[in-house]
């Protein structure tokens, strides 16, 4: 084995323990060599981590495994980090810098993300649940406004609005009048809050103390809806999207994906399920009813759709059934 292979092995290594999950972090590092003069070619280290301490865990693995000398070319991302607003209504958030490429979320309108490198007409974003991606840059501006305290609960009609806004879209309800952030100013657009007291107010301040209806409801809102993977609207969403919708117009901010939002919270029983209680299956997150009804996005029906874990209910899933995992509570 020579000395690159020994470095590859040792960036793999380095990989699976300091950066183990790309949907979070990057570490995209390759190997090559420059002559220096003397008998070894000094080995040097390009592509991209997101941090300096990923740059010196590199060079420290590979230069242990081959006991030679080390140089960095590698792009450090946090060096590059700045803001920016999405300002349409929806924007994918792509797992490449193209727009073939797998839509691994979506970033709603008036949301900061966190940008870093620019790779033509895109920008690797981190985004506000921590999800990397890649957004197209035509649709971001610089941020400008603070105090985007207040969320859509459900969604607004382009007759109401210039475009539709979708729940979840952070907003300021400034008097009678809701304000959204464009990023390059405060966007009044003549949508009139109801008061935040009223249940079916578009707009509202996240409740200091959700409850598990609270949940329900906002989830209940999506039935019927399109089965969309890394979907978050109503014209498409997939089955943690729906639970990160559910809770986030609720004040509570869940990571993006299934095997992470099962972190979250305290396991509680099967036979002891609230509403709002999120099922986990392989892959698959489904938010409880309360008993065995459950409410997901299901690709099996390509829809939002509620089933149930009672063998003898007309919507029992078997399947599902014998996959389940277990149940989180986080409310």
């Amino acid at each position: 084995m020579d000395d690159h292979q020994r470095a590859r092995l040792a960036l793999q290594c380095c990989r699976t323990r300091y950066a183990p999950d790309s949907r979070v972090t990057v570490f995209d590092v390759t190997v090559g060599s420059t002559t220096t003069g003397s008998e070894r070619d000094q080995l040097v280290l390009g592509g991209s981590v997101a941090t300096s301490e990923l740059e010196a865990h590199a060079c420290e693995a590979v230069q242990k495994a081959t006991d030679g000398s080390v140089k960095s070319e590698l792009s450090v991302l946090a060096d590059e980090r700045g803001e920016q607003t999405v300002t349409v209504s929806v924007a994918p958030v792509r797992g490449d810098a193209s727009s073939d490429a797998e839509q691994v979320t979506q970033v709603l309108y008036g949301a900061t993300v966190v940008t870093f490198d620019c790779h033509d007409e895109w920008v690797r974003v981190r985004t506000p649940d921590g999800y990397l991606g890649w957004i197209e840059t035509g649709v971001l501006a610089d941020p400008r406004m603070e105090g985007m305290d207040a969320v859509v609960t459900h969604e607004i009609a382009p007759d109401e609005v210039d475009h539709p806004i979708y729940a979840g879209t952070p907003c300021r309800i400034d008097g009678s009048d809701v304000v959204f952030r464009t990023g390059v100013r405060a966007e009044r657009t003549g949508f009139e809050s109801k008061s935040t007291l009223e249940s079916d107010a578009a707009v509202r301040l996240p409740p200091d103390n959700p409850t598990d209806e609270d949940v329900v409801e906002i989830a209940q809102q999506f039935f019927g809806t399109e089965y969309d993977w890394g979907g978050m609207t109503t014209d498409g969403i997939d089955c943690s999207g729906l639970a990160w919708i559910a809770y986030r117009v609720n004040g509570i901010t869940l990571p993006r994906d299934a095997d992470q939002q099962r972190s979250m919270g305290e396991t509680v029983s099967r036979d002891e399920l609230l509403p709002g209680d999120l099922l986990f299956f392989p892959g698959h997150v489904a938010i409880s009813l309360g008993g065995d009804e459950y409410i997901h996005a299901y690709g099996g029906d390509d829809a939002v759709v509620i089933n149930s874990l009672d063998s003898d209910h007309d919507d029992y899933l078997a399947d599902l059934d014998e996959k389940f995992e277990l149940a989180r509570r986080l409310i």
